[in-house]
């Protein structure tokens, strides 16, 4: 019996250790700053403003998390197929950029409670037929590459043409080399009113909630998001 003691309690302080070991130094460290990754060309989330500065409610959202913790906001701009990687290597702490909160994604990074429900839709040009997702075989579609909306229009049979930001897609809507873009709504809804009735915008194709993403080995962000959220940090 004194044996089965000794060994139970040298396992208990095996793992013990171990589990110190498995927390990761950035949540003990008080000096190191929340990095946020972001793709900012989607306002009034996300984007650059008139002097170039990365502005939105999603910045304000992460400024909001990280003085929570009480530490220092760290905002980079990335391509948007490079938040998750970023997240799930450990070089960011966070991303907040209208991610929608998938199966797939989860494997990857933790979300936060939604802090947005909105959903998709397609925008194209005014006097045009509005597109509809039984044609979407036939149809020239713009989407930004490794979103939803690409995944979704290819379940759907569409063979859509990625870009790697949303301008890119409009710039070629604008030419009539699209019949239409596909992605959030709240985006397209702002581009379609300050476009002088030049494009129109369809009712929603889906519904979907946005996610604050983190790193899965900050427990301690995760938890800041919600709180913040929970305070009516974010709408």
């Amino acid at each position: 019996m004194r044996t089965l003691a000794i060994l139970a309690l040298v396992a208990l302080a095996g793992c013990s250790d171990r589990s110190e070991q498995d927390v990761d130094p950035r949540v003990a460290d008080a000096s190191h700053p929340i990095i946020l990754v972001t793709h900012p060309t989607e306002p009034p989330f996300s984007y650059r403003d008139s002097s170039g500065n990365v502005v939105g409610t999603d910045i304000d959202l992460a400024r909001r998390i990280a003085a929570k913790m009480g530490r220092k906001l760290v905002v980079e701009s990335v391509d948007f197929s490079n938040i998750l990687p970023r997240l799930k290597d450990g070089t960011a702490d966070l991303g907040i950029s209208t991610i929608t909160i998938t199966e797939a994604r989860q494997r990857d990074v933790d979300f936060s409670v939604p802090y947005h429900t909105a959903g998709t839709c397609f925008m194209y040009k005014k006097g045009r037929k509005k597109p509809r997702m039984s044609q979407i075989a036939s149809l020239r579609i713009g989407v930004e590459v490794d979103t939803v909306e690409d995944l979704y229009l290819c379940r759907h049979g569409g063979d859509p043409r990625r870009f790697s930001d949303l301008a890119e897609a409009i710039a070629e809507l604008e030419k009539d080399e699209l019949d239409a873009v596909f992605f959030d709504a709240p985006p397209l809804n702002a581009m379609a009113e300050s476009s002088g009735g030049k494009f129109v915008v369809s009712p929603l194709e889906t519904r979907d909630g946005y996610g604050v993403a983190v790193d899965k080995r900050r427990p301690d962000v995760l938890a800041a998001a919600n709180a913040v959220i929970a305070e009516g940090g974010a709408k």
